[in-house]
């Protein structure tokens, strides 16, 4: 059985974390620097956020299994 699906469902969830960090550093950032304050639009956009990184956590899972139902993957052969 191969592992490329797993190692590409993975690398995927290591660039969605990555880029919510740079988004949040990059918001207290601007916080701390007083250009603009916490309010409705940044917890709107943080559970935009967050929601996303769910429905990649669910359809990537989704997608990941449909790969290895596959006959490729079934079978072990080419």
């Amino acid at each position: 059985m191969s592992m490329i699906p797993l190692a590409m469902y993975t690398v995927g969830i290591v660039v969605v974390g990555f880029a919510g960090w740079l988004i949040n550093g990059i918001k207290d950032a601007l916080i701390s620097a007083n250009i603009h304050e916490t309010g409705a639009t940044y917890d709107f956009l943080t559970y935009i956020w967050t929601g996303l990184f769910i429905i990649y956590l669910i359809f990537g899972g989704l997608w990941l299994i449909k790969k290895y139902n596959e006959t490729e993957y079934q079978q072990g052969g080419f």
